[in-house]
This record gives structure tokens, sequence and C-alpha cells, in this order.
């Protein structure tokens, strides 16, 4: 164990962190695979209805981002967490007694899944910024890749779980254990509420237009974020239609249910855990145009999902997608941590969120009409042309190559 890693880790309020997202985390990885199968199994149930669920889950995250970054920036960002995930664990066990009990219906998924999105939208913009309040700036990519991995191997062990219990014994007892998780998760999370200051609200305070206003001038002074942003929009659309609707739908009807695609996701969360792993040593110079190129795993796996029913090979392509994404991801996060103001990460995170993710409501709305129409396979060939057409984009722009590592610039500056 490095230094750094060792430094860390000695922070009780970095370890307060990790336990709490590793711990929500193995709820995490019960849930894709519980709600999915549980919505697929339901009386009557297609790729429809489990796209409108859904749908009803993703609408309010991307309506309510931009809000949630305004009161993240406003407020203590672990209170807002931790209240978050509090009062979502209540309806994630209502789910999940719902069908234990034979209750369910779409209708009782889809308000529960309103709520849940408005209070996801509230913990994004607050859980993005977290670090920069816990930790020195120098520590950002450390706390990073660390919460990253220890957040992956519960999310791997929840994930091979929520298959066999889907498999065994239905989805509600696996949404009741993911709703305690979150429960637990706030709980030591709000024990960080201390850490930040508390904008001070007056008279003479910026209004909440005021705030995204200056958020939006933030986010579009720097181009490198809004090409990565727009071309995410895309990349995010197909991601999520292919998570939460097209996979399974494809695992039901190719693969043999559950389990497979449990394994599947497993070993995607592997190659995040790889990701975690190598964030902690590696520091690319150029870390935005190092990890949108490693974004080609991703493609590579949807093909293979689309061209074989071989479990080895898809296992072994969803290794490379994990890394892929994770290895971004931590990257991104730091990049944004470390080039945009503190006071305002927030806000900017929420218009990165809600830019990223403003097309996956629609992505999954129509994935399941798709689906029903054309099949899983010619939608999965469709989505890896539009995928690689994104990246290139991406590529294209000079400041997306060009961004420097926090050390770079500061070097530059020195």
């Amino acid at each position: 164990m490095n230094q750094e890693l060792k430094g860390i880790l000695a922070l009780s309020h970095v370890r307060k962190l990790l336990a709490a997202r590793i711990i929500s985390n193995f709820g995490n990885g019960l849930a894709p695979i519980a709600l999915a199968f549980g919505v697929l199994d339901m009386p009557g149930a297609t790729a429809k209805t489990l796209s409108f669920v859904m749908f009803a889950q993703m609408f309010p995250l991307v309506a309510f981002m931009l809000l949630g970054g305004v009161i993240a920036d406003r407020y203590p960002k672990a209170l807002i967490i931790g209240g978050s995930d509090i009062a979502l664990s209540l309806f994630v066990m209502c789910n999940g007694f719902m069908f234990l009990t034979e209750t369910v219906s779409v209708t009782s998924l889809v308000i529960t899944g309103l709520f849940s999105g408005f209070l996801n939208a509230l913990w994004w913009p607050a859980m993005s910024a977290l670090p920069t309040e816990i930790v020195d700036e120098d520590q950002l990519q450390s706390i990073n890749s660390v919460v990253g991995i220890g957040s992956t191997v519960t999310y791997l062990v929840g994930t091979v779980t929520g298959g066999i219990i889907v498999a065994l014994i239905g989805s509600g007892w696996a949404l009741v254990v993911d709703g305690f998780t979150f429960f637990l998760a706030g709980v030591l999370v709000l024990q960080l509420r201390t850490f930040g200051n508390r904008r001070e609200v007056h008279e003479k305070s910026p209004t909440v237009f005021q705030d995204l206003r200056a958020g939006w001038v933030e986010f579009k002074s720097r181009s490198w974020v809004v090409a990565v942003v727009l071309g995410y929009s895309v990349i995010a659309m197909l991601m999520e239609s292919i998570f939460t609707v097209v996979g399974p739908a494809h695992a039901k009807a190719h693969l043999g249910g559950p389990r497979p695609w449990s394994w599947i996701l497993a070993s995607m969360t592997v190659g995040m855990l790889v990701a975690g792993a190598v964030t902690l040593k590696v520091k690319p110079q150029r870390p935005i145009f190092v990890g949108i190129s490693v974004q080609v795993l991703v493609g590579i796996y949807w093909a293979t999902l689309g061209y074989t029913e071989l479990l080895p090979a898809l296992m072994v392509a969803a290794v490379g997608a994990g890394f892929a994404m994770d290895f971004f991801m931590v990257l991104w996060m730091t990049a944004l941590q470390t080039h945009i103001p503190k006071e305002s990460l927030s806000r900017v995170s929420s218009y990165d969120a809600f830019g990223s993710l403003i097309l996956a409501p629609l992505g999954i709305v129509i994935a399941g009409p798709l689906v029903t129409k054309f099949g899983t396979t010619t939608v999965l060939h469709v989505y890896v042309v539009l995928f690689f057409l994104a990246l290139i984009s991406m590529l294209a722009v000079p400041s997306v190559r060009a961004l420097p590592s926090s050390e770079q610039a500061s070097q530059s500056v020195d």
C-alpha cells in the first residue's frame, strides 16, 4: 500500500464515506436485476412495460438535476446526501414489500419511481462535489479511486447475489435489502455534515435563477466540458437503454434469464475494480483524451452482446467495458474537481449530469417499442454505430484532446 493511499485511509471521515459507498453499492448491485426481472415477470409485462417503469425513475432525475446542483452549493453536501439516501430507502423497501405481497402494479412502481428519481437528482450533484470538502486537492484522484474500488467490489458481490436471489426467490427480498443498505449509508454520510460551509442566505443573496445562470456561465466557458457532455448525452442515452431495458430483455430472450445477465454485470464490475486500481497509480498527462479513447472497449462489448450468445466471450468483453467506464469516470470527476472553482462545482456537476442524461429518458422510453418491433440484436447493432460516432465527435474537439492533468496545469502556472 503506497503512502498516498495510507494517508487517505488514515482519515476517519474518508473511511466513513468509503463505508457508506461500500454498503449502498451492494444494494445497487442487487437493484437493476431485481427490478428489471421483477417487472418482466409480472403478468402481461413486456419490454414496453419495463421501459415505462424505468422512464418514471429517469425523468425526474434529469428534470430536477439543475435544482439539485443549486441546493448542493447552498447547503452541507453530506446533509443532502444522507437525507436523500434515508428517504430513498423507504421507497425502495416499499417496492420490495409490494413484490413480496403480490400487490405490485405498474402504477405503484411508477409512483415510487418518480419520488426516487427526484431524490437522486438531489443526491448526485452533492456526491460529485463532496470529496472537495473532505480532502485536499492533491488527494482528489486518490479518494475517487479508493471509493471507486470499494464501491465496485461490493457492487460485484451485490450483482452476483442479485442474480441468485431473483432466480431462486424473486425480486422482493432483493429490493428490501437494497433499501436497507441505503438507510445505513445515509446514517454514515450524515456524520460528515459538519464538513463544508453552509452558504449564508439573506436578502442580497443570489436567487435560484441567478445561481443557475452563474453555474451555466462556468459550464459553457469550458469547451472541453461542453463537448464531452454533448457526446455523453448520446452515449448515456444508449447506455441507460441497454442497462435498463435492452440488456435484460436480451438476456431473457437469448441468454437464459437473470443468472447469466448477473454474471455479465459482475464481469463488468471486475473491470471497474481493475480501473480503480489503475487510476490509483496512473495519472495521464491528457486525462480526458485518454479516458475517452479507452471507451472503445464499451463499443466492443455492445457489439459482442449483439453478435454472440457465448457467455465466456460476453463476460470478457464486459470486463473491458467496465474498465473503460470507471477509468474515464475517475479521470472525468478529477478533472472537474480540479479545473472548476469549488464554490460552483455542484452547479457545474449538475449541468454535466443534466446534459449527459437529458436524452436518457427518451432512450429508455423508446427502447421497449424498438425491441418489440426489431428485436434486441438489431437494436444493439444500431447502438454500436451511434456510440462510435459520438466518440469520434468528442475527440474531434481540440480542448478535449489537450486538457492537461491537474499537476501539469499547476506546473504551467508556476
